[in-house]
């Protein structure tokens, strides 16, 4: 580089600086070769040559410092003020990538095990998830999703007993003699967070995506009670909160598995851990499915 740049200085006396590229002042020498520009000065006493990068982004040229050189008395000497910085491009895959997680949605609940029978037409689920992170990592349409929602789970046993903590243990406890209960329920309200791996069709047009989605779902219990509802001696209908904690798991999951296109979007969810604590209550592991309308 250094003996380049000397060479075109000492032969610039012999060119032609009427030249196409060329300009010339008094000692002073400007040389442009594609995205170079080569600035020689000599004051009689000492030659400084100036190599810089220009780069042209459509308003203003703007010329980076690479490379300096002086001759003086025969001495030479460089250095290099700048190295451009190499950028390397950081792959957005798609940026158009739409998670299914936030919407509304509602389902039918059920326990796997015969220790408890419901009303599975009158067991609903609901779900409002209210946040969604997606974070795509291939070209082929993947993306980890994650995010945060709430759901109300009601749970319609049929039989005329509730729930209730008995001693430690949560059993089916039968209604009173003489009294049956027009209703019994079991409801749950919980914090779901899931990590969900979704893969969707690639965006043509106004064509809605095909999408496939599955993952753990962790389920943190904020509330849960179990209710009744009879008729008393004069015919009018009263509920009434039977028990509250029950020995209900404050901390669970779920696994999941969705299955859409474009904002609606199915589901099937199973709960690998039984809703009540170990030898505390009855064996049930929740079951749900449902449709879900994505945002």
């Amino acid at each position: 580089m250094k003996r380049l740049v000397l060479l075109i200085a000492l032969c610039l006396p012999v060119l032609n600086l009427s030249a196409a590229g060329i300009c010339s002042m008094t000692n002073d020498t400007i040389i442009r070769l594609d995205q170079k520009k080569i600035e020689v000065k000599d004051n009689g006493d000492r030659m400084k040559v100036r190599v810089y990068e220009t780069c042209d982004n459509g308003a203003e040229v703007d010329d980076e410092l690479v490379f300096e050189g002086h001759y003086r008395d025969g001495q030479s000497y460089e250095r290099r003020k700048h190295i451009r910085t190499l950028k390397i491009p950081v792959p957005t895959w798609d940026r158009d990538f739409s998670a299914h997680w936030a919407g509304f949605g509602m389902g039918f609940n059920s326990f796997t095990g015969d220790d408890l029978s419901l009303r599975k037409g009158k067991s609903l689920e609901y779900n409002v998830n209210f946040m969604e992170f997606s974070f795509p990592f291939s070209r082929y349409n993947w993306a980890i999703v994650t995010g945060a929602g709430l759901r109300w789970n009601r749970y319609r046993l049929d039989a005329n007993a509730c729930l209730q903590e008995v001693d430690g243990i949560t059993r089916l406890v039968p209604a009173p003699e003489g009294m049956t209960y027009t209703k019994s329920k079991l409801n749950t309200t919980s914090l779901t967070i899931p990590v969900l791996l979704e893969w969707q069709t690639v965006k043509k047009h106004d064509r809605p995506r095909f999408f496939l989605s599955a993952g753990v779902v962790g389920v943190v219990k904020t509330m849960s009670s179990s209710k009744v509802t009879y008729k008393d001696d004069r015919g009018k209908s009263r509920t009434e909160k039977v028990d509250g904690g029950m020995n209900l798991r404050p901390v669970t999951m779920d696994l999941l598995f969705q299955v859409g296109t474009g904002c609606i979007g199915a589901y099937v969810k199973y709960s690998p851990i039984g809703i009540f604590e170990h030898n505390k209550g009855p064996e049930l592991n929740p079951v749900s499915f449902g449709l879900q309308l994505h945002i």
